[in-house]
Formats: structure tokens, sequence, C-alpha cells
């Protein structure tokens, strides 16, 4: 189920002719993000609007 999220995100954001998309990311970074990957950077790749990545606080 690698990329449902970013796709459904992405065609959520295209079915509403959105202008912009806000998201939080853990900034995870290293073999940690590899492993997992990255909702938000697909997006922010994959988007044809402006992205806005808020890092979430510590917990």
């Amino acid at each position: 189920m690698h990329g449902a999220v970013p796709d459904a995100l992405l065609e959520h954001a295209a079915d509403q002719c959105v202008h912009l998309i806000a998201m939080s990311t853990h900034g995870r970074t290293g073999l940690l993000r590899l492993v997992m990957g990255s909702v938000a950077e697909q997006v922010v790749r994959r988007a044809s609007v402006p992205v806005i990545l808020v890092r979430a606080a510590a917990p």
C-alpha cells in the first residue's frame, strides 16, 4: 500500500480545486526516512499547487 496516502491526498486536492496544500511532517532523515518513506516529500514533489510543510512539535 506504499504510495496510497500521497495519491489520495493529491487526488482529493485536484477534485476540490485547492490552491494550497498545508501539511505537518515528522522531519525524519537518514535511514528511517529511507525505510519509512515520506508522504510529505511525495506530495511536495508531485503537487501542482504550492505546499507548506510545518515540522511537528517534539513530544
